[in-house]
């Protein structure tokens, strides 16, 4: 977001000049990136194309790149494309030169760029793309764990707009979670009740209400069990006293 706010002001002083060229009887040259690399380093590798705003009556541009003509356009729009590939690697001036019916001549505003080589842009584009992916998998991973590690648990049968899953190794159900990490067939996510991670799609409402069914089983064998286990710690304590 920094560096949006950092390029905004010339961007839209660019824009301001082009639309008062016309008016001012000026010739101001725009680069627009049609496919390829263009970073905030003035770097650029791909397709481009060079457009030229002017006065009402200019019928000609040559477009230039250092000090050599890269073409010439008889007729509006006056624009046209290369590719960075076709010139050597390095620092490159490009500028336009228009006449106008009149009979006058003018030079457009300079713009300087670095052109680099494919593999220099696949190096460039993954040094975005790798930091960026493993973000975004750190806040997901993040998202999926720290409830996880908080001891938090979801209450059956509150499964969100995403709907429910149920889980594969102790067939209990839980919501799906809306960073869950997607794979081929699913989710990948970790279930609340056991612990353990799988990979988890979206169950039918009946398959969810035969999970919930199993589950307070579970909770009723298990606060049977743990009724069970006070009874004989209350009797052995009992026996205690007993002569």
């Amino acid at each position: 977001m920094k560096i949006l706010w950092k390029f905004l002001p010339a961007f839209l002083i660019a824009l301001a000049a082009a639309q008062n060229a016309s008016a001012q009887g000026e010739l101001h040259l725009s680069l627009n990136r049609d496919f390829g690399y263009g970073g905030f380093d003035n770097k650029i590798e791909g397709l481009f194309s060079l457009e030229v705003q002017g006065p009402e009556d200019l019928m000609k541009v040559d477009f230039y790149i250092d000090e050599k003509i890269m073409a010439s356009i008889d007729e509006a729009p006056f624009q046209v494309q290369f590719s960075t590939n076709d010139y050597a690697p390095g620092e490159h001036r490009l500028y336009a030169i228009g006449f106008t019916a009149s009979g006058a001549q003018l030079r457009s505003n300079e713009i300087t760029r670095v052109f680099i080589t494919k593999e220099e842009s696949r190096h460039a584009v993954m040094g975005i793309i790798v930091p960026m992916v493993g973000i975004i998998l750190l806040l997901m991973l993040a998202a999926a764990g720290i409830p996880a590690l908080l001891g938090r648990k979801e209450k059956v049968g509150e499964y969100g707009i995403h709907g429910g899953t149920v889980c594969p190794k102790c067939g209990l159900p839980f919501s799906l979670k809306v960073p869950g990490i997607n794979w081929f067939s699913g989710k990948w996510q970790r279930c609340p009740h056991c612990g353990k991670w799988s990979v988890v799609k979206r169950v039918s409402p009946e398959g969810l209400a035969a999970a919930e069914a199993r589950y307070r089983g579970e909770e009723t064998n298990h606060a049977t069990t743990e009724k069970k286990e006070q009874r004989i710690r209350r009797q052995i304590d009992d026996s205690r006293y007993e002569k």
